[in-house]
């Protein structure tokens, strides 16, 4: 039982960190754009913003398994937005996915933590 409960811990925080590298990469196409230093900062700065945010989110988050849950749910809304959700379905999907199975791993292991009486707290 405790490598299950080993396994369900580390696999949100690791897929979050995953998730996080994945944003990192996408932010380097503003090299391809072949605009100057500073445009070229300017923008590779703005679009390590989701990057970021999911590393934020995955801090606060490292011992709270409730706020990670609720973090990375809101994540997924705030993604879903900003890819105009229902006009662009599939590719909303591809950015909004990740982080709700993050969010819904999060809160499998305060349920199960809580179903076994144990803090959500405490680690294995």
């Amino acid at each position: 039982m405790r490598r299950i409960t080993a396994a369900i811990l580390w696999t949100p925080r690791i897929l979050a960190f995953f998730l996080a590298l994945f944003l990192a990469m996408l932010a380097m196409d503003v090299y391809s754009e072949g605009n100057d230093f500073w445009q070229t900062s300017q923008a590779f700065i703005l679009h390590l913003i989701p990057a970021v945010s999911v590393l934020v989110i995955l801090a606060i988050g490292w011992r709270r398994d409730e706020l990670a849950s609720i973090g990375f749910l809101l994540l997924a809304i705030a993604f879903f937005i900003a890819m105009s959700g229902w006009k662009h379905v599939a590719n909303s999907l591809m950015l909004t996915l990740p982080p709700l199975g993050i969010s819904m791993a999060f809160y499998a292991r305060l349920r199960l933590l809580t179903r076994l009486g144990n803090n959500a707290d405490e680690r294995p």
